[in-house]
């Protein structure tokens, strides 16, 4: 599995679109998918709002994503960061901020490569380039 991470609009599927020449229709949209496509397609966009979508619907989002990716190693995986911004008002907000840290600390240590994305940058952060 692969990892991609950083702000919002910062270029991350892009970066996955050419790095791994990914076409449209591969790609999930974890904002909009049902639940039961979120692991379908090689790519899983807005993860972060899939978790939102999952704790929303009273669903154990740690254990869904978890479980994807037990059943689907071989996706790349793309999550914008909640944990530089500041921190939510709301308590359902802090929970989904929290929820979604956790889950991305579970997934970079599973993940062969993660890659964070600054400005249309990609950094490799875990992993060799040449695996």
């Amino acid at each position: 599995m692969i990892l991609v991470i950083g702000g919002g609009s910062q270029g991350k599927l892009e970066f996955v679109r050419s790095r791994w020449d990914i076409a449209s229709a591969n790609i999930t949209d974890g904002g909009t998918c049902t639940f039961e496509e979120a692991f379908q397609h090689p790519v899983l966009d807005h993860l972060h709002l899939l978790i939102r979508r999952l704790q929303e619907a009273g669903l154990d989002a740690r254990k869904f994503i978890a479980d994807g990716i037990e059943q689907h190693p071989d996706m790349i995986l793309i999550c914008d960061e909640l944990s530089s911004a500041v921190v939510p008002v709301l308590k359902d907000d802090r929970e989904m901020q929290e929820t979604t840290g956790r889950i991305l600390c579970a997934a970079a240590q599973k993940a062969a490569k993660v890659y964070r994305v600054f400005c249309s940058i990609p950094v490799l952060i875990k992993g060799e380039e040449h695996e």
